[in-house]
């Protein structure tokens, strides 16, 4: 399959699923259905046959299997080196706000996601959060008829899932809804070996930690959407989100601290109990018309977001030398965050494959969280005495606007745009001395795109986008885990971030293959920014800064090979050379390495209703603020079985070798550091799904 016939073929079905996919008129395919669809911008996963995904696994769980898609043991999400937004149906989600988003996509489930786009050169359509967008492509009712898919699945330690979504339409109506329970568990062993220095470099005193972190958490999920034909033309569609999102984390922290004679001066043994929730509730307006100028397409949608977030941490001291009498010492922050976003896209198609795009958006986010610490007096009330509360808010407005054109310009697609944005940052309390700003920029975008023969097709593109701080980020009130202190700073500035690209990819019977040139320059980065508390002492105080700077350039390169019916692989790799800048404490940081991304995966198919796929991937080292950090390597096996046409049996293997393990070396003018981390993972999980509704005979067309 390959030629324009395919590539409007493979459009008209994304026409269906993801709007903003529309602008792309070339496309390269890796298979029938396509699992890899290769536009200008992005590459869009169709997860139908991804295991992982149909195995109860999380967003963070599939991401994790995507070339060039990097997702490190804290659940932190890069792609080509780059910061990661991710967006749910091209816009800015309840479901991945109001809590870390590696915590988000580790709590998300992947059943509900239908495609994940890969945008390496996002366009002004996209707000510019970050330097690639991964846009995850929600599952939606295809026919009027109705159709359901429950699931169920169990692993060890009380890991337990279950869900049911389904959708039904009744004249012009359309309703669908869905529910996800998880019951899941993280844990962690972080071994930690620090030596404070003394201005000559000598050693000042040693720290050597080990803490074991278990968090078991619980999420419920739960969607119910409305959508009404009004016309040939218009369509109206009401949709409602909630979750409750409960991770009770609890560690044990054994801390001893010794002189520089190496004679033990404190050890403490700390057993931590923190319940934390991340609840959101959201509720989205949608009007769209289309077809009534050549084709045209407008979309306003409205949303409300409430989100609120619990962290209530207490420690109690199990042993201590030198004794003290504060033994019970707790924490506690609150949030809140309201949302409200209105929003517009116009899409004309004109001549000679060209369209036009123009839109804009406002948005309104303000915070309130608090902070009070401090010991415990009597462990029965549980109370902080007299200890006042501290306090942080801020309202942020967004207001931004788009256009982008695109047309045939000879053999080349010319696409070329421009996105205005600006923030109004007023911050309301805990911010001393911190003005209220207007930050302002000039966002654009330019591709060129030319098939060389009906296999081929040959891309160059330039990108400016921006990340902007998190509400966590600019949050100044202090965290202490074991002997670090985490604040936030509420004077960050968006980081920059300017990219150039080159790209080939080949279409044959049995082989697909793409490779990419690019180059990213970061300016004003956003780092994690470490120093010691006060000279020669070894504990941490851990901030973010706009303290970095550097250059990424790097070859991705993924071929897919048809082995026949029933074997197919895939084998990618990301090389790339990183240089950055980073003041850490006392000094300056410049660091350089050549590292890599190296995927493989492998379905086979041995008869039809059976499925195995293996998923290897190998990472190389990487860059951190004052040092290095090791690579690691993980194998993920899935199963799957067809016991009925209705009926599916899936097996899944995480992490087969307990592989998950980095080592970190640091080496500062105020310290040295070696710490490891380990995240067991090795973990059997069973589930089954059960289908209803829909064609007996074919499996995708009874999905929700």
């Amino acid at each position: 399959m390959k030629g324009r016939g395919v590539r409007n073929a493979v459009i008209a079905g994304l026409a269906v699923a993801a709007p903003s996919a529309l602008a792309q008129t070339e496309v390269t395919v890796t298979a029938t259905p396509p699992e890899a669809v290769r536009l200008d911008d992005r590459t869009v996963y169709d997860l139908a046959g991804n295991l992982q995904a149909k195995g109860g696994g999380s967003v963070a769980d599939v991401l994790t299997t995507l070339p060039a898609v990097s997702v490190d043991p804290a659940g932190k999400v890069r792609v080509h080196g780059a910061a990661v937004t991710v967006m749910i149906d091209g816009k800015p989600s309840a479901a991945l706000r109001g809590m870390p988003l590696a915590t988000a996509l580790q709590s998300m489930p992947a059943n509900t996601i239908a495609k994940i786009e890969v945008i390496t050169d996002p366009g002004p359509e996209f707000r510019g959060d970050a330097g690639i967008v991964i846009n995850l492509v929600t599952r939606k009712p295809r026919s009027p008829a109705a159709k359901a898919e429950l699931g169920a699945g169990i692993g060890p330690q009380g890991r337990r899932s279950g869900s049911a979504a389904g959708s039904f339409g009744v004249g012009a109506w359309t309703f669908s809804g869905s529910a996800d329970v998880r019951d899941d568990i993280r844990h962690d062993l972080l071994d930690i070996d620090r030596t404070a220095k003394n201005a000559d470099g000598s050693a000042a005193g040693r720290l050597v930690e080990h803490r074991s972190t278990f968090v078991p958490y619980t999420n419920t999920t739960g969607t119910l959407s409305v959508s009404y034909a009004a016309s040939d033309h218009d369509t109206v569609s009401l949709s409602g989100e909630g979750a409750l999102r409960h991770r009770p984390r609890q560690y044990r922290d054994d801390l001893g601290v010794y002189g520089p004679d190496g004679g033990l001066t404190s050890r403490s043994v700390t057993q931590d109990r923190a319940p934390q929730h991340f609840d959101h509730a959201s509720l989205t307006g949608d009007y769209v018309r289309k077809g009534v100028v050549g084709g045209d397409t407008l979309t306003v949608k409205a949303s409300h977001e409430d989100h609120e977030t619990l962290r209530d941490q207490t420690d109690d001291q199990l042993f201590q030398v030198p004794a003290s009498g504060e033994d019970i010492y707790r924490q506690r922050h609150t949030e809140r965050e309201l949302i409200d976003t209105v929003s517009g896209d116009y899409v004309l198609p004109l001549p000679r494959e060209g369209q036009l795009k123009l839109g804009l958006e406002v948005e309104s986010d303000r915070v309130q969280s608090a902070y009070q610490a401090g010991a415990v007096g009597d462990p029965g009330d549980g109370g902080f005495g007299a200890t006042p509360a501290a306090r942080f808010g801020l309202n942020r407005t967004l207001s931004a606007g788009y256009a982008n054109y695109q047309r045939l310009l000879g053999p080349w697609l010319a696409k070329g745009g421009l996105r205005v944005e600006s923030m109004a940052t007023r911050f309301l309390a805990g911010a001393d001395g911190m003005p209220d700003s207007n930050d302002l920029r000039w966002l654009p975008s330019l591709s060129l795109g030319r098939d060389l023969n009906p296999e081929s097709r040959l891309t160059f593109s330039y990108t400016r986008r921006i990340d902007r701080p998190t509400t966590e980020q600019l949050n100044p009130l202090q965290t202490i885990v074991g002997a670090t202190t985490i604040l936030g700073n509420p004077g960050l500035r968006p980081s920059r971030t300017d990219s150039v690209a080159a790209g080939y990819t080949y279409t044959a019977a049995k082989v697909t293959a793409s490779g990419t040139l690019y180059a990213r320059r970061l300016t004003d980065d956003i780092v994690d920014y470490r120093y010691t508390a006060a000279p020669g002492d070894t504990a941490l105080v851990s901030t973010v800064e706009n303290a970095g700077s550097g250059t990424s350039a790097g070859l991705d390169l993924a071929v897919d090979f048809h082995l026949g019916p029933d074997w197919t692989v895939g084998l990618s790799s990301d090389l790339s050379h990183v240089r950055e800048s980073i003041p850490v404490g006392g000094g300056n940081y410049n660091g350089a390495l050549f590292t890599h991304l190296t995927k493989v995966n492998l379905t086979w198919t041995p008869a039809e209703g059976d499925c195995l796929q293996l998923q290897a991937q190998l990472h190389g080292r990487s860059l951190e603020a004052g040092g290095t950090r090791s690579g690691y390597q993980s194998v993920t096996l899935s199963y799957g079985h067809d016991v009925t046409s209705r009926l599916k049996l899936i097996v899944t293997a995480n992490d087969v070798f307990n592989g998950v393990r980095r080592v970190t070396w640091i080496d500062t003018p105020q310290y040295r550091e070696r710490s490891e981390l380990a995240v067991p993972g090795q973990i059997v999980y069973l589930r089954l799904t059960y289908r209803l509704g829909g064609d007996e005979n074919k499996a995708g067309a009874a999905a929700p």
